[in-house]
């Protein structure tokens, strides 16, 4: 079923509106087009994925080129997810990163699809949000508060 997408990495025909109704959909987040529209045309690399000329994906990311890099919103239209093309794009986006690690944050479920590709669960990364962001993000999990334990084995928490 792969052959049905077109896979591409130019922005200049990206319609912008469709790519925020995949996100919601997918469900990633709530983005506003023009702001998804800033946050590609300030990306290292870029794909989409298109099937029959509709925007059906796509997936950017962040990088030094040459030590780090960051995916970051990995979607597809959920009519079209377990199709392979969630494969094909994050398989593109790797090829355009040829550095020493990858990062990405992974939504809730969706770790066994990046193991494939090599991933694995990273124990010493932090995240730093802006409300409301923080508070939603420390209800659903995805932030845990940092304890540390001081020289007198005294141990604090701190949100």
């Amino acid at each position: 079923m792969d052959s049905m997408y077109k896979i591409a990495h130019d922005i200049s025909e990206i319609d912008w509106w469709r790519l925020a109704d995949i996100m919601a959909r997918a469900p990633l987040f709530e983005r506003k087009p023009f702001d998804l529209a800033q946050a590609f045309r300030n990306s290292d690399a870029v794909v989409f994925a298109h099937a029959d000329g509709v925007l059906v994906g796509a997936a950017r990311a962040l990088s030094d080129g040459v030590y780090y890099a960051t995916i970051y919103d990995v979607a597809v239209a959920p009519e079209h997810q377990g199709c392979g093309v969630g494969r094909q794009m994050v398989s593109a986006l790797l090829s355009k990163l040829p550095v020493e690690r990858v990062f990405l944050t992974s939504v809730f479920g969706k770790e066994g699809f990046y193991e494939r590709f090599g991933f694995l669960a990273q124990t010493n990364a932090m995240g730093r949000y802006a409300e409301p962001a923080r508070g939603q993000a420390l209800a659903s999990g995805v932030l845990t508060a940092v304890r540390t334990t001081s020289s007198l084995g005294v141990t604090k928490t701190s949100n």
